[in-house]
């Protein structure tokens, strides 16, 4: 079997239908793993009608984990030789699967391909797209490794060197490709698009507050530190990934008072990291004053700064994606 589609559901029942047929119709040689992770709506009926409508599905409940557990229970129980990775509310293009089975060879151990980040309802789609030959600076900095779904990994390859998902719920997706990456595979990248990233219009672009984040993001940058051969490179990627755990203390489901989270932001501006890499000039002007601002270790500058940046991501997200870099 060419490829194991692994699909992490959770409380998804208006969007797994379509990310399955988006394989099941058009994918050949290939087994889908819909991993359930202890859904609570009627996602686990939903998953029972499609395995019973298309005959490639392999289906597992687990209890609620999160989808780093979920997406390694699915490469314990894949047996294609490439696995790919799909999301509930995504979908793949139709020409996914010919596009893929071309250049999977005998030769490669990673393919990396384009895809469209698809703000649902509004005209702001954004593609992500790069081809060979693959340079990790150039990849990293236009945001093509901070996901695996728009990717084939080779399961060999990921069993021999002992490659897993570590249990965050911030940015697992990067440490992940980083733990690929340091084991040198073959790589070949693509320029076809042929992913659907969905993000619903109702949707913050602020992702929610998780209290571990920012020690994710320090652990993204030692990693990524090491990988890249221009250590301004994953200097701008920290820079962009502090200010995120900034604007995050702003999310609707976090319940810090502003005492607490002008602590938190106390934390991070005055964390060693921080204050090393605030040390290096950054490449764009706009970068350098977000650079300085960090660097004055001021609180109170720093939280208007945050908040300022998640309301115009909140109620302005045209204006924010056009100056996004």
């Amino acid at each position: 079997m060419l490829l194991s589609v692994i699909i992490p559901a959770y409380n998804c029942k208006d969007t797994l239908s379509a990310a399955v047929d988006s394989v099941a119709e058009n994918f050949k040689d290939t087994e889908v793993i819909i991993i359930d992770d202890g859904s609570t709506d009627e996602t686990p009926e939903l998953i029972e009608y499609l395995k019973k409508s298309y005959d490639c599905i392999v289906t597992e409940r687990i209890k609620n984990s999160g989808p780093a557990n979920a997406r390694n229970y699915g490469i314990s129980k894949a047996s294609g030789d490439f696995i790919m990775f799909l999301d509930s509310d995504d979908t793949y293009e139709i020409k996914t699967y010919n596009t893929v089975s071309q250049n999977l060879t005998d030769n490669i151990d990673l393919l990396i391909f384009g895809f469209r980040q698809n703000f649902l309802g509004r005209a702001d789609d954004k593609i992500y797209s790069l081809s060979s030959p693959f340079d990790i600076d150039e990849f990293y900095r236009n945001n093509l490794l901070n996901q695996v779904w728009n990717k084939a990994y080779r399961r060999e390859f990921l069993l021999k060197n002992n490659i897993h998902f570590k249990d965050y719920r911030y940015g697992e997706d990067r440490i992940f490709n980083a733990d690929v990456l340091k084991c040198t595979p073959r790589v070949i990248a693509i320029p076809d698009v042929l992913y659907n990233y969905n993000i619903d219009k109702s949707v913050s672009l602020i992702s929610g507050y998780t209290p571990e984040k920012f020690d994710a993001c320090k652990e993204i940058n030692r990693y990524y530190s090491e990988l890249c051969k221009d250590k301004k490179t994953s200097g701008y990627m920290f820079l962009k990934n502090i200010v995120s755990c900034m604007t995050v203390l702003f999310a609707d489901n976090c319940r810090l008072t502003k005492k607490e989270k002008k602590a938190v932001i106390k934390e991070i501006i005055s964390d060693t990291d921080v204050k090393t890499a605030m040390e290096s000039e950054q490449t764009s002007a706009a970068n350098e004053i977000i650079r300085k601002i960090i660097k004055t270790e001021n609180v109170t500058m720093n939280y208007l700064f945050a908040f300022t940046v998640a309301f115009i991501q909140k109620h302005f997200l045209p204006l924010f994606l056009k100056f996004r870099k």
